[in-house]
C-alpha cells in the first residue's frame, strides 16, 4: 500500500547513498542503478516486495532469484519491441515492466515515486535521484510482471514473470495486457575489474514467441559501439 506512512526502508544507493523512505519500494527496484546492490535495510518494517506475499517470504523469494546471479540481481535493462512499438524494462530476478509505447531511455530509468520520503515536508522529497510520478491508475500505468520463478540450464539462466495482481482494463489488439507471462534469457553476470571500474549496462532484444501471451527477452552483453534506442 503506498499511502501507507508509517513503513520505511533504508537503501544502500549506487554504493554510495543511503537513503531512507517509506512505503512502496516498487519505484527504486524496478530502477535500480548499474552498479551491484549492497544491501536493503529495514525490511521487516517495510511492504512486501512481492505482491500477495508475507514480508519474508518476498525477500525469500528475492534471494532465491541473486543465489542464481548474485551480481545481476535488479539490474535494468531496456529494450524496445519493433512490432508493436512497445517498451520492456527488465529488472531482473525481480519484475519487468511493458510500456504500450516507446518510452525513451533515459525516461524508462527515472525512479517512480511509488514511496514516501522518510521526513516529512517539501525538502524531503529532494533526493538525488531523477525521478517521475507513480501513476495511481492501474489501467493507465505500466504492466508489471513480478519474478514467479528462476531456474539454469544449458542455454543459461531463465527468469520467468508473470502477473500478480488482478485488473480491469480495456485491451485492444495493440495493448501489451494480452501478455500473460515474460521469459528472459541470461547468462550468469561476472563483473571483472574493467566492469566495476567502468560498469555498462547491458542489452536485450525482444524474441519471437510461439504464444501471443508470452514474451520472450533476452538480455546480452552490449557490442562496442552499440547504443540502446528505440528503433524505427
Amino acid at each position: 500500500n503506498v499511502n501507507d506512512t508509517n513503513l520505511f526502508c533504508s537503501v544502500f544507493w549506487n554504493l554510495k547513498y543511503q537513503l531512507d523512505v517509506r512505503g512502496n519500494m516498487f519505484g527504486m527496484l524496478a530502477a535500480h542503478t548499474i552498479r551491484p546492490l549492497v544491501s536493503l535495510h529495514h525490511m521487516e518494517m517495510n511492504d512486501a516486495i512481492f505482491p500477495n506475499m508475507t514480508k519474508m517470504k518476498a525477500l525469500e523469494h528475492l534471494y532465491e532469484a541473486a543465489k542464481f546471479d548474485p551480481h545481476r540481481i535488479l539490474q535494468q535493462t531496456v529494450c524496445y519491441d519493433r512490432w508493436f512499438t512497445w517498451t520492456v524494462s527488465v529488472s531482473w530476478g525481480y519484475a519487468v515492466q511493458v510500456f504500450g509505447y516507446h518510452v525513451f531511455l533515459p525516461d524508462a530509468q527515472r525512479v517512480q515515486e511509488s514511496y514516501f520520503p522518510w521526513q516529512k515536508g517539501d525538502l524531503a522529497r529532494h533526493y538525488d535521484l531523477d525521478t517521475r510520478p507513480y501513476e495511481p491508475d492501474p489501467c493507465k500505468r505500466q504492466l508489471v510482471y513480478f519474478l514467479d520463478n528462476v531456474s539454469s540450464g544449458t542455454d543459461g539462466i531463465k527468469t520467468i514473470y508473470k502477473k500478480k495482481t488482478p485488473e480491469n482494463c480495456t485491451i485492444n489488439m495493440v495493448s501489451p495486457r494480452k501478455l500473460e507471462e515474460i521469459r528472459v534469457t541470461s547468462q550468469k553476470l561476472d563483473l571483472d575489474k574493467k566492469q566495476l571500474l567502468s560498469p555498462r549496462r547491458q542489452c536485450c532484444d525482444v524474441l519471437p514467441s510461439t504464444s501471443r501471451s508470452v514474451m520472450e527477452i533476452g538480455i546480452r552483453e552490449c557490442n562496442e559501439d552499440e547504443l540502446i534506442y528505440i528503433h524505427p
